[in-house]
């Protein structure tokens, strides 16, 4: 293991993001919701436009602590907004350890629940 030198510190006080598996049609399975706290990160210039050469439009970047059952595969749900989780990358280098999620914007879903924040 390599030892950090100078880590991040990461602060997850932005809001609570909550995450869920789902069915084969893309559809939220609501007893699997996990909640996570999150903060904000800037949508650099060259994830923006890798993400837009692929047609996916970013609206928002995040982490979270880290996380190994967060997949492409899941939802995530911020307030009442459903996302599409984009891409996934695990953070060994920042203090704590962290996941970063890219996510595109899907609409509304009516099943979610305020956070509270």
């Amino acid at each position: 293991m390599k030892i950090k030198n100078n880590p991040e510190f990461l602060t997850f006080n932005d809001g609570l993001v909550t995450t869920y598996d789902t069915d084969d049609n893309d559809n939220i399975i609501p007893a699997t919701g996990r909640a996570h706290r999150f903060g904000n990160e800037k949508i650099g210039i060259n994830r923006y436009y890798a993400a837009r050469q692929n047609d996916i439009e970013l609206k928002k970047v995040i982490h979270i602590r880290r996380s190994l059952s967060v997949t492409t595969e899941s939802a995530a749900v911020i307030g009442n907004t459903r996302y599409k989780i984009e891409h996934v990358q695990q953070e060994p280098y920042t203090n704590p350890d962290s996941t970063v999620l890219s996510l595109s914007q899907r609409g509304l879903w009516e099943g979610a629940v305020e956070d509270g924040l």
